[in-house]
């Protein structure tokens, strides 16, 4: 279950699968879908993207980014 953070807490991260141009919808050039997270180090977020690009044929749409609650 996620809690509501306050400023005291550190920023946490997830990774994010990214589209852009007609695959993100009609009246978007670019579009995030929310994929796995969050961390609360950016380095296992940045492990996690790089093993979901690894198993998804290099696929370079998976971005680390702070989370969005």
């Amino acid at each position: 279950m996620l809690a509501r953070r306050d400023g005291s807490e550190k920023e946490l991260y997830a990774v994010y699968y990214v589209v852009y141009g007609s695959l993100a919808g009609e009246d978007q050039l670019v579009k995030e879908y929310f994929w796995a997270g969050p961390y609360g180090e950016l380095k296992a977020a940045v492990n996690k993207a790089q093993d979901l690009k690894t198993s998804h044929d290099n696929d370079s749409s998976f971005v680390v980014r702070r989370y969005k609650e």
